[in-house]
């Protein structure tokens, strides 16, 4: 898992927008999600997702990472279960194996289109 910033290589727009939504988020967080800001780092997005009930993760806490890569919003972030955990679509390093991640338009946000 790259622990090296790509903030240099993102544009100003970029950064400003993923600022925006992560500040957003942390505000007002989806329910069961808790986002932590590096305010150093903002190519390194961490949060905690909690079980949902009724499945076999419930009362669990996950830690999971999005890592924005130097060709953001271009290419799709890297995802990551920090928490160890078990799922047909989490490699054995905890990296997050879905088609949504591998299919990016170039013009998203973390959350939605970038309005350019």
């Amino acid at each position: 898992m790259s622990t090296s910033s790509n903030v240099e290589n993102l544009s100003p727009q970029v950064i400003r927008q993923v600022s925006k939504e992560l500040w957003e988020l942390a505000a007002n967080p989806p329910e069961g999600i808790k986002v932590f800001i590096n305010e150093e780092d903002i190519t390194d997005i961490q949060a905690s997702i909690e079980g949902p009930a009724g499945t076999p993760y419930a009362e669990g806490l996950f830690r999971v990472r999005l890592i924005l890569g130097k060709d953001f919003p271009s290419s799709p972030p890297k995802g990551y279960f920090v928490t160890k955990i078990f799922h047909p679509n989490v490699a054995r390093n905890g990296e997050i194996c879905v088609n949504t991640l591998k299919k990016f338009g170039n013009l998203f946000g973390l959350k939605k289109p970038y309005p350019l």
